[in-house]
């Protein structure tokens, strides 16, 4: 959108962000948001990603813009060539060359940019793992299933994380049990047992309480469908990590 100059959010960039300087070329220093400073680091990534299509020239600048596969003129030869040809930094493509509506691309000729593909251009792609539908499913409620992913991937910042970082000096559990917390503990230990338990219970789970690994696994197998009772324990586990926690705090 920065690139295009369509939109108002766009037009405001250039306006009071980029003022004078082109996109590419633009120092991510001074006072400006945290932001716009990480959207100007990402350049070279885009770079990457974007393809220029040049028409009439209209759009795009002569030296900053990377129209001549994929680098600008400027990159390449330096800033002397704009001394030399006596054009000016504000020149154009059109200034030399004209045809059609100019385009920007992305990765490929005639397709356009979204945030979905740039996404999935830059991330890393794993295999599926057995737990997703328990996490992310339509009825999944953000908040408890972002707190369900960070704990089945062990990311909470549990005691026995902090105590080496010399955030706290003891790792034992917040619900006074006497032992360390951990990631396997904090969900099991006597108290959060007893609330487990319960919400077993409500469920209609007739079983003992399991490890954390275990649980996952259970509940992978037993609760990734769209049936009513399916949909109801993995929001049931959900609800209950992302309480426990928030008690826990």
């Amino acid at each position: 959108q920065v690139l295009v100059e369509q939109s108002l959010w766009a037009k405001w960039c250039h306006a009071y962000l980029l003022s004078r300087h082109n996109f590419w070329t633009a120092p991510a220093i001074g006072s400006m948001s945290w932001s716009w400073r990480q959207t100007l680091r990402l350049r070279s990534l885009a770079k990457e990603h974007i393809i220029y299509q040049c028409g009439n020239g209209e759009t795009f600048s002569l030296w900053y813009d990377p129209w001549v596969q994929g680098d600008s003129i400027h990159a390449l030869f330096g800033h002397r060539v704009i001394y030399d040809t006596g054009l000016g930094k504000q020149a154009r493509v059109k200034d030399i060359i004209w045809e059609a509506p100019d385009r920007i691309f992305w990765n490929q000729v005639g397709v356009s940019f979204s945030t979905s593909r740039a996404w999935n251009n830059i991330r890393t792609v794993s295999n599926r793992v057995a737990w997703h539908g328990v996490v992310w499913h339509p009825y999944s409620i953000p908040k408890h299933a972002f707190s369900l992913w960070l704990t089945i991937r062990g990311a909470l910042r549990t005691r026995d994380k902090l105590v080496p970082m010399g955030v706290l000096s003891s790792a034992n559990c917040v619900f006074h049990s006497g032992e360390p917390e951990t990631h396997d503990h904090l969900f099991f230990c006597p108290y959060s047992a007893t609330v487990w338990k319960e919400i077993l219970g409500l469920c209609h789970i007739v079983r003992p309480i399991l490890p954390w690994a275990d649980e996952v696994e259970w509940m992978s197998a037993n609760a990734t469908g769209n049936q009513f009772h399916q949909t109801l324990r993995k929001l049931a586990l959900a609800a209950s990590v992302y309480h426990l926690w928030i008690e826990r705090n």
